[in-house]
């Protein structure tokens, strides 16, 4: 009949696109992982390295990605916490949705995120005796959680999020209950 050859060619280019953007998001992922890992290290110059092939993986994906724009939300989360965390550890500096780069929901994801990581330094620094930068640590998850955990919007639109304000939440007073002891 043909009455729907049009639109299985359109549907088979847009499958393949997807394909294609579900590889390019596990490759940015690992990025920002690395990153990570590398900024808990110490060695900011490969986090930061890392972090700029995550953002060149994201860039294409961004070109690559209309009509399913649903694909940007995850990596650009995990490479908003990437540069939150390697901001803090590095420069002691809280960087602002500007100057990390990503939309609302992902900077927001990726600063609930980050509290995890902040948590792992701060027990890192209490392990080596470091208990000024211990306390310093814990001062960014206390603000970010301050700034994110009141905040409410609907499943909708931020799906994630009451459950991460939830880890967060936990996070935070498990690490005061370190800080206390």
């Amino acid at each position: 009949m043909g009455l729907v050859n049009d639109i299985e060619e359109r549907l088979l280019g847009k499958e393949r696109r997807l394909d294609s953007l579900i590889v390019k998001e596990r490759e940015a992922v690992r990025f920002c992982s690395k990153s990570i890992k590398e900024t808990h290290l110490g060695n900011f110059g490969e986090a930061e390295k890392l972090l700029g092939e995550a953002k060149r993986v994201l860039d294409v994906m961004e070109r690559e990605s209309s009509g399913l724009e649903k694909r940007m939300s995850h990596p650009n989360a995990e490479y908003a916490e990437g540069k939150l965390y390697l901001g803090i550890a590095k420069d002691g500096k809280m960087l602002t949705q500007a100057e990390v780069g990503v939309g609302d929901e992902s900077y927001l994801d990726g600063l609930l995120d980050c509290m995890g990581e902040l948590k792992r330094r701060m027990l890192d620094h209490l392990r080596r005796g470091e208990r000024k930068e211990a306390e310093n640590t814990f001062e960014f998850m206390e603000r970010i959680f301050a700034e994110v955990g009141p905040l409410h919007f609907s499943g909708a639109l931020m799906p994630e999020l009451r459950r991460k304000q939830d880890v967060g939440r936990a996070q935070l007073e498990d690490a005061r209950g370190k800080l206390i002891k």
